[in-house]
């Protein structure tokens, strides 16, 4: 039995019998020895050191656990093993993602890699899926769609819109006439093997094929999809296309798992053009990220320069004030000015009336003197007379009360004759 012989001496039936090996391969694993063969053909079987690291691994914290817990649902959310939530699949499914996260802290955590870890825990225990996720990243080229600026998956698609150009040209007009890109579709088929949307059975003949040849081989099924659904995709728009290329491509192949494979090995992709294209890509990368890298200084200098423009604009705007301020000032300084000078006008006139008045003062003082003088004398006769006066008063106030005397004697005598008279 040719599978049994491969089990007991793989590396040597690998290089004696490559085509048979292939042919057997394209043919399919028996189910049932899937996942055995997937841990051999990756050389991660009997890894006590990996399975060992995965226990420690398991015993940490992943910065990335609330991102993978919340992604659990969502991946083969209607498949027996890995439904139930807390269940032995999602569990399963945690633990080998988490561990990934934190063996490769550069990739961390990605969508689209627990659709790979599924596939391998549907055929493994966990551990054996982790030992055979950490191969297929490092040696079969997997980990570089999933740093983080994802430089394989752009590769690929890369590579996959140019061979579909050459290979099926008419479908590669339409969808570019429509405006749907690779990257609308293709992005899940390349990052998660086939596995997020197309039929298991279909998807782990993808991961067969990879684990034979290298992840190359997506472009290969990529290709055959397309042919084979060439003329549906050419009477479909572009809301249509996206909506058929992400949910329903898969159908034509449903009851017929071989011709998928038999599809993809009938599309002719020479090595040298996906060496060609991915050097062509890479030089092409390399002068848009030039590009972007002379835009964004430019943006920046702009930026710098619509700065420098808004301090000029403010400082413009200070300085407008401060001359309008400044204006007024001097205004009401040759106000102030001119105030000064109507007072200095009416002071010099008051200085010059003050100054006649003066020459009238010095012109009339002999007068004045007299005047003072005869003042002086009058004051004096005054002086005498008032004298005078009062002692003319004394003398009067002396008669009256003289008078007053008499009067009250007279009075007096009066009033005894009358009593004298009466008697």
């Amino acid at each position: 039995d040719f599978w049994e012989a491969f089990i007991q001496d793989t590396d040597d039936m690998m290089r004696s019998q490559a085509d048979s090996v292939k042919h057997h391969m394209i043919a399919g694993i028996p189910n049932s020895l899937r996942g055995y063969i997937w841990q051999i053909m990756s050389k991660s079987r009997n890894n006590g050191e990996l399975v060992s690291e995965y226990r420690e691994l398991l015993k940490r914290i992943s910065p990335h656990e609330k991102s993978i817990q919340r992604d659990l649902a969502r991946t083969f959310p209607t498949h027996e093993f890995f439904k139930d939530r807390d269940g032995e699949g999602q569990e399963a499914l945690f633990n080998v993602t988490k561990a990934y996260s934190l063996f490769d802290q550069q990739v961390g955590y990605c969508q689209g890699l627990p659709f790979i870890v599924g596939g391998l825990l549907l055929h493994m225990p966990d551990d054996m899926a982790f030992c055979v996720l950490i191969k297929l990243m490092s040696q079969y080229g997997l980990r570089g769609q999933f740093m983080p600026q994802m430089e394989l998956l752009h590769e690929r698609l890369y590579q996959f819109e140019h061979i579909l150009q050459q290979k099926l040209p008419q479908i590669h007009k339409h969808l570019e006439v429509q405006g749907v890109q690779p990257s609308m579709y293709a992005s899940q088929w390349f990052l998660t093997l086939f596995s997020s949307k197309c039929p298991l059975y279909l998807a782990f003949r993808v991961f067969d094929m990879v684990l034979l040849e290298g992840s190359h081989v997506v472009l290969r099924f990529a290709l055959a999809l397309m042919f084979r659904n060439q003329h549906t995709l050419l009477n479909l728009d572009f809301e249509a296309l996206v909506d058929f290329l992400n949910n329903s491509v898969f159908d034509t192949y449903k009851d017929d798992e071989s011709g998928f494979v038999h599809d993809a090995y009938s599309m002719d992709v020479p090595s040298r053009l996906l060496t060609r294209l991915a050097k062509q890509h890479t030089n092409e990368a390399a002068r848009e990220a030039k590009s972007q890298n002379q835009e964004e200084n430019l943006r920046r200098i702009n930026t710098e320069l619509s700065s420098h423009v808004r301090r000029l604009e403010k400082s413009y705007r200070n300085l407008e004030h401060e001359h309008q301020e400044v204006t007024q000032q001097v205004i009401d300084a040759k106000m102030k000015v001119a105030r000064m000078e109507d007072d200095s006008q009416q002071l010099r006139w008051q200085l010059s009336q003050a100054k006649t008045e003066l020459e009238q003062l010095k012109t009339s003082m002999p007068a004045v003197e007299e005047t003072q003088r005869q003042n002086k004398h009058l004051l004096q006769k005054n002086g005498h007379l008032e004298s005078q006066l009062e002692d003319v008063e004394a003398v009067l106030i002396s008669l009256k009360m003289n008078y007053a005397e008499r009067e009250s004697a007279y009075e007096e005598m009066r009033q005894k004759l009358h009593k004298a008279g009466i008697q």
